[in-house]
């Protein structure tokens, strides 16, 4: 097995965007279910590491046996026959593991492990051959993905992205959302991930994004997450799962912008052979859910409720040290206080973002990355000081930071309507009062609001952010579809403090 667990177990990778948690019995039950596979791969990989590849080879084909569809432990097993020297064998375990959907080159050409079928016939057959595979790969992979939503849903192709959509909101809507989209990910690739811009084409895979309806997603999270999602479906905003190359996404906003961020992350990983620590990935991954554009094109990543979380656990003496949340285990990090964790993470993003340096402490991870996986060390060498200094920096910066408008903080300026933030689309209004700026502008119930002043409103925090950069008496133009049609309506905000109070017949 190859120096790093990470890259040697190829383990599924699936990002969980965590807008809120799950029941806790929920995630009891799933960390249950997954335990005894989870103990036999921890012991397989311990004895690889070992150099006990017989005993491996054993429990790495038990889990053949339980994961069928998987192309992980076939590829493992491919690996330790290969070990054993057992050539013919370790070809048909990896050509059963591309049957799969195995799909790293990078991985294939560099793994130590496999380097006594490295020169066959047949293993160089399986790189000449590449680019017709992952093709015949990412064509299936999608067919399923359509298959599984319907193909009444539009098909759209990012062919520098590498994304394939398929869509069940409406195409107007999405294409404001591949602007914002495009805005981060060439801030991504530019100052972040360089290696995807260098990279071939065969070395990057498709990957097959579906955005459902408000009715399809809720389906597919309850076949996901079981009875679980009947309570907690409207709090399973997206997922992508990287060995499958498939991103499910619930809005066109903060969420498709983070699970996006997830699959160039992923990507610019395997590259390097390595698996980034997550309180970085999901750091990253949630910087880019609130941003503001810039005269020059670049985004301009802002405060947000994630950052409140933040600033509140400093105030009340309740926020863990750096240190301490780069070795937090993922499962941790994940599972228990969530919310803290991923504004924690993203805080110290910002942070960076703010100084100046966050492409600066991304290439030092990725140097250092060998030597010292949680982050620690390339924050050190990022600033130059010992995580001590930085970490009083950080909280002294933390502390000046500004609350920034949600739905626990809302603005001074309002429109005075009421709206679902439950949509995928942007806010549904539901009532607008007598006299107020949304209803005096024309919004009807049943109108979807999308964007202030071009900013997308897909949820209830983005749209309290937005109005937040404006104040009562300025005029904003709201991006409004009724039905099929797009409106550009002119609103001139009013102060909050008028329009506190909503009556129940909307008047």
């Amino acid at each position: 097995m190859p120096a790093n667990t990470a890259k040697r177990r190829l383990i599924v990778l699936v990002a969980l965007c965590c807008l809120a948690m799950l029941a806790p019995w929920a995630r009891a039950q799933e960390a249950f279910q997954g335990l005894d596979n989870q103990r036999l791969e921890a012991d397989a990989v311990a004895l690889a590491i070992s150099g006990d590849y017989a005993d491996a080879l054993e429990r790495f084909e038990e889990l053949a046996r339980r994961q069928p569809d998987s192309f992980v432990p076939h590829y493992n097993i491919a690996s330790m026959l290969s070990r054993l020297g057992r050539v013919d064998a370790a070809l048909n375990a990896l050509d059963e593991a591309l049957d799969r959907g195995l799909d790293d080159i990078a991985h294939l050409r560099n793994d130590p492990d496999l380097e006594a079928i490295r020169q066959t016939d047949r293993f160089m057959a399986i790189l000449e051959t590449w680019p017709a595979r992952m093709e015949r790969l990412a064509t299936r992979r999608f067919a399923e993905l359509r298959q599984r939503f319907g193909d009444r849903y539009h098909v759209e192709e990012d062919p520098v992205l590498r994304l394939r959509f398929a869509v069940g909101l409406p195409r107007t809507s999405f294409a404001m959302a591949r602007a914002e989209l495009d805005i981060v990910s060439r801030w991504a690739m530019a100052e972040l991930f360089g290696n995807l811009l260098e990279a071939d084409e065969d070395a990057v895979p498709w990957v097959g994004v579906a955005i459902p309806t408000d009715e399809d997603f809720a389906r597919w999270a309850h076949g996901r997450h079981g009875e679980a999602a009947r309570d907690s479906s409207r709090q399973i905003a997206g997922t992508y799962d990287h060995d499958r190359k498939e991103l499910v996404c619930k809005d066109l906003g903060a969420t498709l912008r983070h699970e996006v961020f997830h699959a160039l992350h992923y990507r610019s990983q395997s590259l390097e052979g390595q698996r980034h620590a997550m309180w970085i990935m999901e750091g990253l991954a949630s910087l880019v859910e609130d941003f503001d554009p810039t005269e020059n094109g670049e985004p301009a990543f802002a405060p947000s409720w994630r950052t409140n979380i933040t600033r509140k656990a400093l105030r009340a003496n309740q926020l863990k040290s750096i240190a301490d949340l780069a070795a937090t285990p993922d499962h941790i990090f994940t599972g228990t206080a969530p919310l803290m964790h991923y504004g924690h993470a993203r805080t110290i993003m910002l942070y960076l973002f703010a100084a100046g340096k966050l492409p600066e402490f991304y290439r030092q991870y990725v140097d250092t990355w060998a030597h010292d996986r949680t982050g620690v060390l390339a924050l050190e060498r990022t600033f130059d000081a010992g995580i001590t200094q930085v970490e009083a920096s950080f909280r002294r910066w933390v502390e000046r930071l500004p609350v920034a408008p949600e739905q626990n903080h809302p603005p001074s300026a309002t429109l005075g309507i009421d709206v679902d933030g439950e949509r995928g689309e942007g806010l549904a209004v539901l009532r607008t009062v007598r006299g107020s700026p949304g209803r005096l502008a024309g919004l009807r119930p049943r109108d979807v609001l999308v964007a202030v002043n071009g900013q997308g409103t897909r949820d209830i925090n983005e749209l309290y952010r937005v109005l937040g950069r404006y104040m009562p008496g300025d005029v904003v133009i709201l991006s409004v579809r009724r039905q099929n049609e797009m409106l550009e309506l002119p609103a001139r905000l009013a102060s909050a403090r008028d329009f506190q109070v909503l009556p129940a017949d909307g008047r």
